[in-house]
């Protein structure tokens, strides 16, 4: 059987990226032919490794995925930019024109190596295919239903293929409001982690907060920063610190917020699971995940996680009170954070905790499901 994963945006180590090739290698030990088409390349010069007999192909790598639209239409108008709006509109012009030559590119290729199922990772990839590819294509929709709704393109466009395809949601509560939305060809599959380990960190040893995470606005670093700063102002916490580990358009902003020496930004990993083994207690301050790798990653090493609420999958992901916190709001974040690194038998007892309940994410059970959708 011959799958095709798409995406958006390829030459990068972004979250779609991971799901897609986690699952397509497992696919290929269980005897399936995998390819995985980007539309375009984000020109990072990454090497990606994978398996080798995961096939890997760009569409187009000449042009970014990357278009004006009509917030910055208005924001050039609003500056009276008038010279840089006629650049704006023209770039999107020219986009729109190469981007119907990557549809008919795209379909040719598809008619080339007839798919048995086509698996789509961006509302976008569903305008581009030909009618005739619909019927055996899954789309996995990587954001929560909340922020999928909110977003009139994506809901639209969800709408749109409601009859024709099939979705597959991050967790069972997304599944069961994407249900009760009319998206009645709806399942859910878990992410998987990316990587596995029998050894746990020294979560009462390290003494270290950590996050990974793209450093994009809806990750809300700035938040975190200023939670954990108010906490370092007691010495009790002098022997504590928070590394920041990721890249991004926030980079720059967030190394300006750091005032607290016990905060250190540290760039890129390409090693999280060495980072959260020597680590004690993960934060998430985003406004909204589909479904976090970050905490996968960090339960999997038995580091609990404390987070506000991003969506439907925060408790699948973490037993609220067992495996990590669930916070309501700023004060209630930071109580809850310093129980954690009060009480050493706690936080010992979430780390054990949150490593067993993390066996349900490996790719062993997850591909399983993958492969009963499949057949």
């Amino acid at each position: 059987m011959r799958i095709v994963f798409i995406q958006n945006k390829g030459g990068n180590y972004g979250g779609v990226w991971q799901v897609n090739k986690i699952v397509g290698e497992n696919l290929i030990k269980n005897g399936y032919d995998v390819i995985i088409v980007s539309i375009r390349d984000d020109h990072l010069g990454i090497k990606l490794e994978h398996d080798d007999r995961l096939k890997l192909v760009t569409i187009n790598d000449k042009d970014l995925w990357h278009t004006h639209h009509l917030e910055d239409f208005k924001e050039s108008i609003k500056n009276h930019r008038y010279l840089e709006l006629i650049k704006r509109l023209y770039e999107r012009l020219l986009n729109n024109f190469r981007l119907k030559s990557d549809v008919k590119k795209l379909n040719k290729y598809l008619d080339d190596v007839n798919p048995d199922y086509i698996i789509t990772s961006q509302y976008q990839l569903l305008d581009m295919l030909d009618k005739k590819y619909l019927c055996k294509t899954f789309h996995e929709q990587h954001l929560n239903f909340r922020e999928s709704f909110r977003h009139p393109a994506t809901h639209d466009t969800l709408v749109k293929y409601k009859d024709l395809v099939t979705y597959i949601w991050l967790c069972e509560k997304t599944k069961e409001e994407a249900i009760k939305n009319g998206l009645k060809n709806s399942i859910s599959i878990y992410n998987a982690v990316r990587f596995e380990t029998k050894d746990r960190a020294l979560v009462v040893k390290n003494k270290k907060l950590v996050t990974i995470a793209r450093l994009s606005k809806e990750k809300r670093i700035d938040k975190m920063i200023d939670i954990v700063e108010e906490l370092f102002n007691d010495k009790k916490y002098s022997n504590w610190s928070l590394e920041i580990y990721g890249d991004g358009e926030e980079y720059e902003n967030i190394k300006k917020l750091i005032k607290s020496n016990q905060i250190k930004l540290m760039g890129s990993t390409n090693n999280p699971k060495e980072v959260l083994l020597n680590s004690s207690i993960n934060l998430n301050t985003s406004d909204f995940e589909g479904f976090s790798l970050s905490i996968l990653e960090a339960s999997e090493c038995g580091i609990p996680t404390v987070t506000f609420d991003f969506g439907e999958s925060v408790e699948e992901e973490i037993v609220n009170g067992k495996t990590g916190f669930i916070a309501k709001n700023k004060k209630d974040y930071l109580d809850k954070l310093k129980k954690l690194m009060d009480n050493d038998d706690l936080l010992n007892e979430m780390s054990v905790n949150t490593k067993k309940n993390n066996e349900k994410f490996h790719i062993n059970k997850i591909i399983k499901q993958w492969e009963k959708v499949l057949k």
